[in-house]
């Protein structure tokens, strides 16, 4: 599994390219000594994403309150720290740190206070989304795929492109990341993933539009996302490793199918906002997530692979040993890895995702 697991690093380097109220912000020292810890910390997240259990034993190690704030999707938190709301520790995906950045809504990280840099991989530091990781520490990275009931709709569903197979109208369940679902279009249709030809955005927004009325719309948490799947009523579901756990144990005809066109690859990271008032706290927080048995029971829990190298050997061998977390490196050999765009680019999806909000609703949910 080592060499299994260099392979897929190596795959992956491949495709590269608190609320203010309550608080008490980072007390100054003298330069001697660190700053006191503030009582309360704001964590910005996908729902469920980091087990409360290790927030607790922070907590209980350092006296810190984690307070866990949650997103919808990458765009809702990016608007929110344009925005300037406060926040301690965000989770981003690569794609949207250059635009923050360049916004300066980041803060520069100070890695004396951050010592357990050291356990990321190289494969995973100095990438084009923030070179030097001067805003960035690499958290966890995964695939998106098709959760499938089989029992309901069979073997036959392999595509991207299968989606708007009319047999499917009203049975697939989808949520609202518009890169994400912009880019999948873009590779049904043989595009790259990270486009940024007007002439193929154009078709990729007209084919979403097109699927759109057929959709079902689901909310992130994925209890909430794979009930669709589960009650039978959307038997296909766009979604990520954590959600196949969820839906399998609760329903071994369900598969997680990596898509001929390629899966998306994307990876998360942890960062400082520019809005925090406890950025040495925020600091001690990280420090405390890239622990290697830290990391590795965010991995045992959570389902997703680590950028954390020291934790591998931590990771329980059935998750390791688990294709859909870590996928065999002939399928990422297929996989696509989500790119900043330019600005050029930038506004050329806003303008398309606009054009897809506007068009008739879906079967139910949002938009």
């Amino acid at each position: 599994m080592l060499l299994s697991r260099w392979i897929l690093h190596c795959c992956v380097l491949a495709l590269c390219g608190c609320l203010a109220a309550g608080c008490r912000p980072d007390d100054p020292q003298p330069s001697s000594a660190p700053p006191r810890l503030a009582r309360e910390l704001a964590l910005y997240n996908w729902p469920d994403d980091i087990p409360r259990s290790v927030l607790e034993a922070f907590t209980r190690e350092f006296g810190v309150k984690v307070v866990y704030q949650t997103f919808q999707s990458q765009e809702e938190a990016v608007a929110a720290l344009l925005d300037g709301k406060v926040y301690d520790v965000a989770v981003l995906e690569n794609p949207f740190i250059p635009p923050l950045v360049a916004a300066n809504r980041l803060k520069e990280l100070n890695f004396r206070h951050i010592p357990n840099f050291r356990n990321i991989s190289a494969n995973f530091r100095d990438l084009a989304a923030d070179p030097g990781n001067r805003y960035t520490v690499p958290y966890h990275y995964g695939t998106t795929g098709l959760l499938v009931r089989t029992d309901l709709v069979g073997q036959t569903v392999r595509r991207w492109s299968d989606l708007w197979q009319p047999r499917l109208q009203g049975k697939v369940a989808m949520r609202a990341q518009s890169r994400e679902l912009l880019g999948l279009t873009l590779l049904s249709l043989g595009y790259s993933l990270n486009s940024e030809k007007p002439s193929e955005i154009d078709a990729a927004v007209e084919r979403l539009i097109a699927l759109k009325p057929q959709v079902r719309w689901v909310e992130v948490d994925t209890p909430k996302a794979v009930a669709k799947l589960l009650d039978g009523s959307a038997p296909v579901l766009l979604g990520w490793p954590m959600d196949y756990q969820v839906a399998h144990a609760a329903n071994p005809a369900v598969a997680y199918i990596l898509p001929e066109e390629g899966t998306a690859l994307w990876s998360d990271n942890y960062v400082i906002p520019a809005s925090s008032p406890n950025v040495y706290t925020a600091e001690v927080f990280i420090n405390f997530l890239l622990r290697p048995e830290i990391s590795a029971q965010i991995v045992n829990e959570r389902s997703y692979p680590t950028a954390n190298e020291a934790a591998l050997d931590l990771i329980k061998p059935e998750v390791r040993n688990d294709p859909v977390i870590f996928p065999p490196a002939e399928a990422l050999r297929r996989a696509h890895f989500y790119r900043p765009l330019s600005r050029e680019g930038e506004t050329l999806y806003q303008r398309a995702w606009d054009r897809f909000l506007a068009a008739p609703p879906a079967l139910d949910g949002q938009p």
